[in-house]
């Protein structure tokens, strides 16, 4: 059940915890950041696979963005989902150029001083959050945001199993949230489960929900289905967004380029969908305009 999102109560009801083969997902995301480093791979990895799980923990128009900064101010990883499953990010340029990557682990890239920012709400009711990374790692520290901004104890589990070249073999995530009233050390008692159960996810992740449930039940004692959703690449970039790029470029760079008869090549940074602008004169007027027309 790749891309699919199972959301279940255990704990005799007193624990939230979803579960996701999000393989598919990543390989989607892989295929556009291509000959990745190994830990450049990891970061995304990590990153997209928690958004991935965390969409099932939005509602109606709910969106949830999410921008890490390393303890390089200039490296920074940008991710976002939306209650209908749809997920998307990127590293930025500063990062993918960052040289002698190989030898780094995910700690070493973070550093010791690492911020989370979080973007969380609808449209016209959003909040926001900064929160530090004193993990040092992805999935530690964004289920550190929700004890530190919501005060919810929190555990995220992130998956992810690469070859020698980096290339995705699988990737799974669970999450897991006390609900009020619970006794914190139930959600220690899940997470010595999972890190002691190295199989869970293949048998939780069955064909059948009924096969689930009884995985479920095997690993935690009792457990209750409460629902499905599904999680996927969707990047939503358009012709008119790119218009707004024209605004970043100086009069002198647009001029330049009419007189040169060049046109301006783009990109998408999170899809790498390619577009140009292109010049055309306007009727009765002596005047250029630039807009889409490849795509």
């Amino acid at each position: 059940m790749q891309n699919v999102l199972v959301k279940t109560l255990i704990k005799e009801e007193q624990i939230r915890l979803y579960f996701i083969d999000n393989t598919q997902l990543l390989r989607d995301i892989y295929a556009l950041n291509q000959e990745l480093p190994k830990p450049l791979n990891l970061l995304l990895g990590k990153t997209i696979s928690a958004m991935s799980i965390l969409s099932g923990t939005l509602k109606g128009n709910q969106r949830m963005s999410l921008q890490v900064t390393l303890s390089n101010p200039r490296h920074k990883i940008f991710a976002e989902a939306e209650a209908n499953g749809n997920v998307r990010g990127y590293l930025n340029e500063e990062l993918l150029r960052f040289s002698n990557i190989e030898e780094k682990s995910m700690q070493d890239l973070i550093g010791p001083s690492g911020m989370i920012r979080v973007i969380k709400g609808s449209e016209m009711n959003q909040f926001t959050s900064i929160t530090d990374m004193p993990n040092q790692h992805i999935t530690d520290d964004i289920a550190n945001y929700f004890v530190q901004s919501d005060q919810t104890p929190t555990y995220l589990y992130s998956d992810i199993q690469l070859d020698n070249g980096a290339s995705l073999l699988s990737s799974h995530a669970l999450y897991a949230q006390l609900l009020p009233g619970a006794p914190s050390q139930l959600l220690s008692e899940v997470k010595m489960i999972v890190k002691a159960n190295p199989d869970i996810f293949s048998k939780l992740n069955a064909e059948e929900a009924s096969d689930s449930e009884e995985a479920l039940t095997q690993f935690f004692g009792d457990a209750k289905i409460i629902g499905h959703s599904s999680s996927q690449f969707f990047c939503g970039c358009s012709k008119e967004m790119f218009y707004g790029m024209l605004y970043s470029l100086s009069e002198e760079e647009i001029k330049r380029s009419i007189e040169r008869n060049e046109d301006i090549e783009t990109f998408c940074h999170i899809c790498g969908k390619p577009t140009r602008l292109s010049k055309r004169r306007c009727s009765n007027s002596s005047n250029f305009e630039f807009l889409v027309f490849s795509w």
